[in-house]
């Protein structure tokens, strides 16, 4: 039995957006890493970046929802 279109396509969306941000967290976790071994301090950027890595993930889960919705896989 399949779920229906749209639960579907909330839990392919959830499962991106977990995808994601786990993905923007061992980036974080390098950056960290990589800012305590040298001399580099956490300036506007670095947090720039952090936003950008979250944000992308977001913007990847919406579309992966608009896709299964509205794009149904081929059977």
């Amino acid at each position: 039995m399949s779920l229906p279109v749209s639960t579907d396509a909330k839990n392919r969306a959830f499962r991106t957006l977990l995808q994601g941000l786990l993905l923007d967290v061992i980036v974080a976790v390098v950056a960290v890493l990589a800012t305590n071994v040298g001399d580099a301090t956490w300036t506007k950027e670095y947090w720039l970046g952090i936003a950008a890595l979250v944000g992308k993930s977001v913007v990847t889960a919406i579309v992966s929802y608009f896709a299964r919705k509205y794009l149904p896989p081929a059977v």
